[in-house]
């Protein structure tokens, strides 16, 4: 073997080797999307953890009305990509790597907020994500997620209802809900409409449980992906995603 094809072969082999580790290494699995069945099943962990530990601050037992304000609990669970507990909120995008196709999440635990409920129907959200604290399964990201949002000039981001939404009777019995709720996005300091799929319950303990996602387009917002030299493309458009557990204020 000639030294020429010899260095050739060890290039492929190093190039191999490299992609592997930063797969292996760099590359976190991907969590899935919201889902509220999944998040109430993690909220019957969390609560069963709080208990053996430290007692948490339960609401009352739910009394069968589900009108009232909801305030985003901050207390129950630990935010994680592996069990997705707690509150959070994030987005979803598609990437195409030099290695294959993944799925960029960015979440973060910091949200706050309050859900309105009036006469069966939804009236009022006033949401708020901390920009600051977003996460990725890709640590490397993080910086470069916070910077294309413009974290630093414009901390947080905010969804606000904008039209009352009518409620499934059997949202007080127990029953899943799902609408279509439409307000405003605020996301690096610029707003426009956006339509949540949301799913809701609300548990005999007193706690809800709300997920919801929509899609957007990046260039909507002023925002410009992050990329890296890694990154052949990146969809124009992704996904925001939130889960919410609340409890009457």
């Amino acid at each position: 073997m000639t030294i020429k094809k010899l260095a050739i072969g060890v290039g492929i082999a190093l190039a191999v080797l490299i992609a592997a580790v930063w797969w292996l290494f760099f590359w976190g699995d991907t969590p899935e999307a919201v889902d509220v069945d999944a998040a109430n099943t993690q909220l019957d962990v969390d609560l069963a953890t709080a208990s053996d530990n430290a007692p948490a601050t339960a609401p009352e037992a739910f009394d069968g009305d589900i009108n009232a304000t909801w305030v985003v609990d901050d207390e129950i669970g630990e935010f994680d990509f592996e069990t997705a507990s707690g509150s959070f909120a994030g987005f979803r995008v598609d990437e195409e790597l030099t290695i294959g196709e993944v799925v960029a999440v960015g979440r973060t635990g910091g949200v706050s907020g309050t859900v309105t409920i009036e006469g069966g129907r939804l009236t009022g959200t006033d949401i708020t994500v901390d920009m600051g604290s977003i996460t990725s399964n890709d640590t490397r990201r993080e910086f470069p997620i916070r910077r294309a949002v413009m974290a630093d000039e414009f901390p947080t981001a905010t969804f606000v209802l904008t039209t009352p939404v009518d409620l499934p009777v059997g949202l007080a019995d127990g029953e899943t809900a799902t609408v279509d709720a439409a307000g405003d996005l605020t996301v690096a300091g610029t707003t426009n409409e956006a339509t949540f799929t949301i799913e809701a319950l609300v548990r005999d303990d007193g706690f809800g449980v709300i997920t919801g996602s929509a899609t957007i387009t990046w260039e909507d917002f002023g925002v410009t992906p992050p990329s890296a030299p890694i990154v052949v493309s990146i969809d124009d458009s992704g996904i925001i995603e939130f889960q919410l557990i609340v409890a009457k204020g």
